[in-house]
């Protein structure tokens, strides 16, 4: 079942660059990630509410199961989907796959018993000279792909303390309910940041619009999320980070095939230091 649903959860995340990217031709990032999540957020409300979920009753445990989904929710999501505002989805499914470096890095102040080895040390080191190369190669091309490239690792970061912070303090709670209370925590920020950036009227309900919502709402949210926290509560968090080496190719793969997304040579050099890095640090 591991294996299972972790090769699920890599096809389904390896999906939604695409799809996100599809979504925003008629449709601006805050308010289509926030929209992504009101819908995911309400399906997985009714889905506790056929479980019977049992919510805790106190304010100050609400809110320290609510902290990470400010960050693996809004400001990762808010990040990614401006981030293809400006940049592909494969280079941004590429950068996001930093997101192991970031998780090792926390994991050095959080979880003692997770820490990286030499060798580990060594794949950060390469993975962010990956990073930079992508970086200073975008300096040359326009400032608005730079910009891209910043906000796609950020996103890598804000998800990778999130992880590291449920992994260290709230292996206790149930899969299903730390998803809801820290979806609809993040979709709140999101709204509310959507409505000060964004008039409504940037969300056009067309096809593509719609569509992408509806997949990224119901497989890459709700799907994926409680596949996610499942394997959390059962794999080492470093382990469980390794879904972002999948999910790059299969990124590459689809933008290429529907979108004829391609990469120069000096950004196929960098994403590939990124993934070397990424498999130096997973491996014990």
């Amino acid at each position: 079942m591991t294996y299972f649903i972790y090769t699920i959860l890599s096809l389904i995340w390896g999906s939604t660059w695409l799809v996100i990217k599809i979504g925003l031709e008629d449709s601006s990032p805050l308010w289509s990630s926030g929209l992504r999540f009101v819908i995911a957020g309400g399906l997985i409300f009714l889905y506790n509410r056929i479980r019977g979920i049992h919510y805790p009753h106190k304010f100050s445990e609400i809110l320290k199961i609510a902290l990470p989904g400010f960050f693996i929710y809004s400001f990762s999501y808010m990040f990614v989907y401006l981030a293809e505002a400006y940049i592909s989805s494969s280079l941004t499914a590429f950068l996001f796959a930093s997101f192991p470096f970031f998780v090792a890095g926390f994991s050095l102040f959080m979880l003692k018993d997770e820490r990286l080895g030499f060798v580990g040390w060594i794949g950060l080191l390469i993975g962010f000279t990956g990073i930079f190369f992508i970086f200073f190669d975008s300096l040359t091309q326009s400032k608005l792909v730079s910009i891209g490239i910043i906000l796609a690792v950020l996103g890598a970061m804000a998800a990778a303390y999130g992880t590291v912070y449920i992994r260290a303090r709230l292996r206790e709670y149930p899969a299903p309910l730390m998803v809801e209370i820290q979806m609809l925590a993040g979709v709140a920020l999101i709204i509310i940041a959507a409505l000060i950036f964004e008039p409504i009227n940037s969300f056009q309900i067309t096809t593509k619009s719609i569509s992408a919502l509806l997949y990224l709402a119901i497989f890459g949210s709700f799907i994926a999320f409680l596949g996610y926290y499942w394997l959390l509560k059962r794999m080492e968090a470093i382990k469980v980070a390794q879904v972002a080496f999948i999910n790059p190719f299969v990124a590459f793969i689809l933008g290429y095939l529907v979108r004829y997304e391609t990469f120069n040579f000096f950004t196929i050099i960098g994403s590939m230091l990124i993934i070397g890095g990424v498999i130096m640090v997973v491996r014990k």
